[in-house]
């Protein structure tokens, strides 16, 4: 892959907690009706835009965007106590480390939505929340972990709800109002290895809370490519790309994930 396909800023950088994209990068008002996008990761970023906002108010049938209508951005962390199983929530404290799970609102909150324009961001970021809540967040590190978890789960009838870049705009991460068990993220992340390459026959084994930014990153240090580019490439996940039939830009070169893996 050259370095003209990526279009991205292959460094690592604190995002947002709730929305898509990272702290340095946003659109900021430059004059009364002109924005620019703050930062330095994408060829856009800098550049005066003096008819962004009249192109967008034109599309959207908008009237005038003005910097003082902005809404006030304030997620609501005032959730409602965790539904806690007694004998799985004593099984996982025995089991793991305290820095392998999280009973905090600020973490429940953000494994409880993925980026659904307005039934999920636009509600999270004025002050209202999911109708349902994830009672727990674990981090698994190995595949150790990962099977201890879903072996306790079932033994003590806990719903699990894998995380991965928290990026689907499908309401793959939204809990039923209706499920009154105790549910519990299992957030991937932390497995992000390439465990091996074959380079003979051009496979990969790989750790499902790789980004795709990572697994790209690594591959190409070999010469390879994983030939699958969605959008949220910087965030989503391999195993998040295979839960949900991911497509991506170079599909009609590599096919989409169920041709890949």
């Amino acid at each position: 892959m050259d370095d003209q396909d990526v279009y991205y800023d292959p460094s690592e950088g604190e995002r947002y907690p709730h929305k898509w994209g990272y702290l340095d990068t946003r659109f900021e008002f430059d004059s009364p009706h002109s924005v620019r996008v703050t930062g330095n990761r994408y060829p856009i970023c800098g550049y005066t835009m003096p008819n962004f906002l009249s192109f967008v108010e034109e599309v959207l049938d908008l009237p005038p965007i003005r910097e003082e209508d902005k809404v006030v951005e304030h997620p609501n962390y005032d959730l409602p106590d965790p539904i806690l199983n007694t004998g799985f929530w004593e099984a996982v404290q025995t089991r793991f480390e305290d820095d392998y799970y999280s009973l905090d609102a600020s973490e429940r909150l953000i494994h409880s939505h993925g980026q659904l324009s307005v039934d999920e961001i636009y509600r999270i970021m004025t002050g209202a929340l999911p109708d349902r809540v994830v009672d727990l967040v674990i981090y698994p590190r190995e595949e150790a972990d990962v099977k201890a978890i879903i072996d306790l789960a079932g033994e003590h009838d806990v719903c699990l709800v894998p995380f991965g870049g928290g990026t689907n705009v499908s309401a793959a991460l939204a809990v039923s109002v209706e499920e009154k068990r105790m549910t519990v993220s299992v957030d991937m992340r932390q497995m992000n290895r390439i465990l091996w390459l074959d380079e003979e026959n051009f496979l990969a084994c790989v750790e499902a809370g790789i980004s795709g930014k990572r697994l790209e990153s690594d591959l190409r240090e070999k010469g390879y490519t994983s030939g699958h580019d969605p959008d949220s490439i910087e965030f989503s996940t391999l195993g998040g790309w295979i839960a949900t039939n991911a497509s991506g830009m170079k599909k009609n070169k590599y096919g989409n994930i169920e041709d890949i893996v």
